[in-house]
C-alpha cells in the first residue's frame, strides 16, 4: 500500500526534474566586464541572411505589443525568428530624459542588428525605462550557431562548456562595460530569455 502511494509523488518529482533540466538560469551575483573581455557569440558564415536587420514600431503605454526580427528563408521570405521583444500594458515607464509616461502616451521603438555576423543588437531610444514590476521581455535564439559557439568550425566539448555560460549581456553606452542579466536558457527552443528595465545594447555572450 505504501509503495502505491509513492508512485504519484515520484511521478511529480520526475516531472519537476525534467522541467529544471530543460532550462538553465544564469542568475547570481552581478557580473560586469569591459567589452574587450566579453566574447559575443558569432554566427557562422553559412547562416541565412536577415529578412530585415531593423524593426520599428509604435508602443503605447497601457497596451501590450511585441515585435520580432527574422532570418530570411530560402525564398527570401520571412523565415525563422531571431529575436522577440514583448512589452505588456504596464511596461513603459519613462522617456530617456526621465519624463514619466502615462496611459495613452506613445514611443517609437527601434530594434536593430548591429552586425550580421554577431548576436548583438541596439535598442532605441537608448535610455527608455521600463517598470521593474512589469519589465519588457526579450528572447534571442542561438539556433543558427549550430552548436559552434566559439566559431572555430568544430562542435566539441568546449562548445558544450560555453553553452552553459551563455547569457544576455547589456551595454548602456558604447563607453560602458557590459553587465550580465539574469537569463534563462531554454534548451529545446535554443533561446535565451531575460527581463529588461531599460534600453541599450544587448548581446548573447560569455
Amino acid at each position: 500500500m505504501m509503495t502505491r502511494r509513492l508512485f504519484p509523488l515520484l511521478a511529480a518529482l520526475t516531472s519537476l526534474l525534467l522541467i529544471v533540466l530543460a532550462c538553465s538560469d544564469n542568475s547570481g551575483p552581478e557580473q560586469v566586464r569591459p567589452s574587450a573581455d566579453l566574447r559575443v557569440v558569432r554566427l557562422p558564415a553559412t547562416h541565412p541572411p536577415l529578412y530585415s536587420d531593423t524593426v520599428s514600431f509604435l508602443a503605447t503605454k497601457g497596451q501590450s505589443i511585441q515585435a520580432s526580427i527574422y532570418f530570411a528563408d530560402d525564398q527570401g521570405q520571412q523565415g525563422d525568428e531571431y529575436l522577440r521583444l514583448r512589452l505588456n500594458s504596464g511596461s513603459l515607464q519613462a522617456l530617456p530624459d526621465g519624463t514619466p509616461l502615462v496611459d495613452g502616451d506613445t514611443v517609437r521603438i527601434t530594434l536593430r542588428v548591429v552586425s550580421s555576423d554577431s548576436i548583438l543588437f541596439q535598442f532605441e531610444p537608448s535610455g527608455l525605462a521600463f517598470s521593474a514590476d512589469h519589465p519588457a521581455q526579450l528572447k534571442i535564439r542561438y539556433a543558427q550557431c549550430g552548436g559552434d559557439f566559439n566559431d572555430d568550425g568544430n562542435v566539441n566539448n568546449e562548445d558544450g562548456q560555453i553553452l552553459g555560460q551563455l547569457a544576455i549581456w547589456r551595454q548602456p553606452l558604447l563607453i560602458d562595460p557590459y553587465t550580465k542579466l539574469s537569463s534563462v536558457r531554454v534548451e529545446d527552443q535554443e533561446e535565451i530569455e531575460a527581463s529588461l528595465i531599460g534600453f541599450s545594447r544587448y548581446a548573447i555572450a560569455y
